[in-house]
């Protein structure tokens, strides 16, 4: 009888030994899966196009970034995602037929304005944008914003003149992210980089800003706390290299 019990005894706790375990994998699962990739924040890139019709029309995205560097001899690659249904986006479509586009990336002076541009389409429909009855009736953007569009020279697509930094890029590949998905990953290459002279350092490199304190560029958080929002650049922490000095001193 004895016996039968403390089986009984054991089998109960190994029961719930397990049911413990299982119960912590679950929280700890659960809390390894609560949040999204979206707090991960990464530059406002403000897409310019032409339309078939040669007007010009520009929309943000915000789900991009540098994929090759064109250090090893290469041109230089950035690439963005188009969410959801991709055929939906008048920029998508654009960019698929004429196979160029800028990349124009905002200081925080014209935040707005690049927010603004992704309120509105630039496809032939009625709405609050003003409308170019000369080209059939396409939104006209910038008339809103008053902001300048200007012809890129190395590719065939408008760069917003407004803007601290423009790169012209050629389309290079246009893919779904995964199999079976319409949201879509435009790979460009870069055929031209555009700066303000006050972004340029003394080696000629670019700086994302400026002493004046409206003249960061933008990044995008979809972060809890700003529920997707802006962020500007903040202050440099170091240079790759010597700030992991003392570690290798170390050895």
């Amino acid at each position: 009888m004895k016996e039968r019990i403390y089986r009984a005894i054991l089998t109960l706790a190994f029961t719930l030994s397990l049911l413990s375990l299982r119960a912590g994998m679950a929280s700890a699962e659960s809390l390894k899966f609560t949040g999204s990739p979206h707090f991960l924040p990464a530059p406002l890139m403000v897409v310019g196009v032409y339309t078939p019709e040669g007007q010009a029309n520009f929309a943000p995205f915000h789900r991009g970034g540098v994929l090759a560097s064109g250090k090893d001899g290469g041109p230089m690659r950035i690439g963005f995602g188009i969410k959801g249904d991709a055929e939906k986006s008048w920029t998508y479509q654009c960019l698929k037929k004429m196979k160029a586009c800028t990349v124009n990336l905002p200081s925080v002076k014209y935040l707005a304005e690049a927010e603004l541009l992704g309120r509105y389409s630039g496809r032939p429909l009625s709405g609050d944008a003003p409308l170019l009855s000369e080209n059939g009736g396409f939104q006209d953007k910038l008339a809103v914003t008053k902001l300048t569009a200007v012809k890129g020279s190395a590719v065939n697509a408008p760069m917003i003149e407004e803007f601290p930094i423009s790169l012209e890029c050629e389309l290079e590949e246009d893919m779904p992210i995964a199999e079976g998905s319409k949201s879509r990953l435009m790979i460009l290459v870069v055929r031209k980089v555009w700066a303000d002279e006050a972004y340029l350092d003394a080696g000629g490199k670019i700086n994302p800003k400026t002493a004046d304190p409206d003249s960061s560029i933008v990044f995008f958080s979809h972060s809890h706390a700003a529920n997707g929002g802006f962020y500007g650049y903040g202050e440099m922490l170091g240079k790759s290299g010597p700030i992991s000095d003392a570690y290798r001193q170390k050895k």
